[in-house]
């Protein structure tokens, strides 16, 4: 016999309304006061986090040239960054300032945002659903920021070394607006984030039985052709280097889902049989 819901779920429509206000208001509010840290420590911000991938003794750059020494790889080694920054606008600095706020807000409070997103529907679930994605956003949560990582140190100054240092004529001075390069950054650090979901919506696809293991083997082959496609859009360098660095966890992910979607077979032909 299925478990009844609890009580919370006979809410009528304007008291979800408010409820669902009540979780969005929160969401706010702690977006809010990490989005204060970026406002009060501004110059940290932009100097050891926004700008790091542009100094030559960005830590990625230090590790790739003792790796490249020690197998005898040249090319790897990173030892000089030569481009300007500069400011468009005259309005472009404060703007700037405030979404770099915002944007360093969301993805702190990112852990508390899906926590608040579980809580509104947690309700509507049997308790037996409950138990089964108990731990859900934690995992959730760790592999967006290793996503995140993975973009921000990996991707982001490889891809950024090679746009800013590309030239079609010595004539030309390499200088680029702080906004280009800011969007490059944060989108790929975003992105890769997003993109490092893919086990947990393979495992609710799963779940509601729209996904299955032989199904995601069957088209293993498809899925490395579609995850090249996809590096090659998030990566705007092109180059074979950064495909790599993004394929290769794209391709890693897509093994993982596999896994996953065969453990929740299991667990229902378990149930089942039970």
């Amino acid at each position: 016999m299925a478990q009844l819901k609890k009580n919370k779920n006979e809410l009528s429509f304007l008291e979800h309304l408010e409820d669902l206000r009540w979780h969005i208001i929160r969401s706010l509010v702690v977006v809010i006061v990490f989005s204060v840290f970026f406002l009060v420590y501004p110059q940290f911000i932009f100097d050891k986090i926004i700008l790091a991938p542009k100094d030559p003794n960005f830590i990625t750059y230090k590790i790739f040239c003792d790796l490249g020494e020690k197998l005898n790889l040249n090319g790897i080694c990173i030892d000089a960054l030569d481009y300007k920054l500069f400011y468009l606008n005259l309005s472009s600095p404060f703007f700037l300032y405030l979404k770099i706020a915002i944007m360093g807000g969301l993805i702190f409070a990112f852990p508390y945002l899906l926590f608040e997103l579980w809580r509104f529907v947690k309700p509507a679930l049997y308790h037996n659903e409950i138990k089964n994605l108990g731990g859900i956003v934690l995992i959730a949560s760790l592999l967006f920021y290793v996503g995140a990582f993975f973009g921000y140190f990996l991707l982001a100054p490889f891809s950024i070394n090679f746009l800013a240092t590309f030239t079609l004529s010595n004539q030309i001075e390499n200088q680029f607006t702080f906004d280009s390069y800011l969007g490059i950054l944060t989108g790929m650090v975003l992105w890769t984030g997003v993109i490092f979901e893919i086990p947990m919506v393979a495992y609710f696809l799963a779940k509601l039985g729209l996904l299955g293991k032989q199904f995601m083997a069957k088209n293993r082959k498809y899925a490395f052709v579609a995850g090249l496609i996809l590096a090659a859009v998030i990566t705007p360098s092109g180059d074979a280097f950064s495909l790599f660095l993004v394929a290769t966890p794209l391709w890693l992910l897509y093994e993982i889902s596999i896994v996953v979607v065969r453990n929740v077979e299991k667990k229902r032909l378990k149930q089942m049989a039970d």
